[in-house]
């Protein structure tokens, strides 16, 4: 209920900041469309490194899979076999600046005041897809805060979208590998802050200190959502345009984040997720799939009541996993490789992400589709909250497979 009561208040005040006028010189007045570009113009106070260059990615899910997998345009659209991924980069700008004052938008404005086009982030809802930097909302705002001035070095882990919104999913593969990128164009030892979107959520306060970022280091929206820094880090966007996984990041989640020692109750190595404290997704049959799968060995585990390291060390000791889609799957990146993945989805909520990281990580992926619990549905949100009847009969015929 908190997180939807924060959309509402920042969806009530983006309207009233295109409204109202109050320090209107904090737009942009353009764009500089490449970093690398600006990076390159005399005077501009901008370094940038290149990380990993442009490549191709390729992306090994089954035909089968693709077939079921929902279309609603855009970024959700029938996933891509095949992608031009963009060059992997940090972008160092003096007296750099920075909004993040709505989950749709991240704005990176150089000491110009123009907007940087390919370290910025702007979605959009209504094509449910990536807007071009010039559609981003920061130039259709009136209202603007006076930023918050940082001596030193910032370097932002905002990427917007899902991120925005607390998910760990997109913290894990979105936000933390941005670290990866710092580190390997020299910056680590140099950087004063980090920005996240909220530093009290456990699963960030916990993985950053896994990191070796102090808590005194970390800066978030509650205080900073516009600032501006004597050095300002940002990096391109960890899936380049949305949908493939690079391995690069992959491998520093699985070598940077060390699995702590074991608990002293041990977990079984048969997992089952259950998203019974989730808003949406649940498996209306659950107590008949549990039963299914206890004589099994299976284990049902609520994410929720584990911190952090406890997902690790639970994922880690996973011989296989069961669960309907959701966040809690990003943890499969600390399971060995060859472990078998059943996820089960709802008919209109088929999507790729773990399937797109287990083709990443070597793990063995299968899927069960239930049918529509209640007919056709036409919008990735009503799909996002759609429950699913699993098919006891299918699973033990996938159990059976994998197992």
């Amino acid at each position: 209920m908190p997180d939807i009561l924060n959309r509402v208040r920042q969806r009530a005040g983006r309207m009233l900041r295109e409204l109202v006028p109050h320090h209107a010189h904090y737009r942009p007045l353009a764009v500089h469309p490449s970093s690398r570009g600006l990076a390159a113009r005399p005077g501009s106070g901008a370094t940038y490194t290149e990380v990993y260059p442009e490549r191709v990615s390729y992306l090994g899910v089954t035909p089968d899979f693709c077939a079921h997998t929902s279309d609603y345009g855009g970024l959700h659209a029938k996933p891509n076999r095949v992608e031009q991924a963009p060059a992997a980069f940090v972008l160092a700008l003096a007296n750099g600046r920075l909004l993040a004052d709505n989950s749709l938008s991240v704005a990176v404005m150089s000491a110009d005041n123009r907007l940087v086009g390919d370290a910025s982030f702007q979605y959009d809802p209504r094509r449910t897809d990536l807007a071009r930097a010039e559609e981003n909302n920061v130039f259709a705002q009136r209202w603007f805060e006076e930023p918050r001035r940082v001596r030193g070095t910032v370097a932002s882990l905002l990427s917007g979208g899902g991120a925005a919104g607390g998910n760990y999913y997109h913290w894990l593969i979105d936000s933390l590998p941005r670290l990866h990128l710092l580190k390997q164009a020299g910056y680590w030892d140099a950087i004063d802050y980090f920005l996240v979107y909220d530093r009290h959520r456990r699963f960030v306060a916990d993985s950053l200190r896994a990191l070796g970022v102090r808590p005194e280091q970390v800066l978030d929206l509650s205080t900073h959502r516009h600032l501006v820094a004597d050095r300002l880090l940002v990096t391109s966007a960890v899936r380049g345009r949305g949908t493939h996984t690079p391995q690069w990041a992959c491998s520093f989640l699985r070598q940077e984040l060390q699995v702590p020692p074991a608990p002293a109750r041990p977990f079984s190595p048969f997992v089952y997720l259950s998203r019974r404290d989730a808003p949406a997704r649940h498996v209306l049959n659950e107590p008949a799939v549990e039963a299914l799968l206890r004589p099994y060995g299976f284990q049902t585990h609520v994410l929720s009541d584990y911190s952090f390291a406890q997902q690790q060390a639970l994922f880690a000791g996973a011989r296989a996993v069961v669960a309907p889609t959701g966040a809690g799957l990003a943890n499969l990146v600390f399971s060995p490789a060859g472990t078998p993945v059943i996820e089960l989805f709802p008919r209109h909520f088929t999507v790729v992400e773990y399937p797109e990281l287990c083709y990443r990580l070597g793990l063995r992926h299968q899927f069960l589709v239930a049918e529509a619990a209640n007919g056709p549905l036409h919008s990735r949100r009503a799909g996002w909250r759609e429950n699913l009847t699993v098919d006891l009969a299918a699973l033990t015929r996938c159990l059976h497979t994998v197992l």
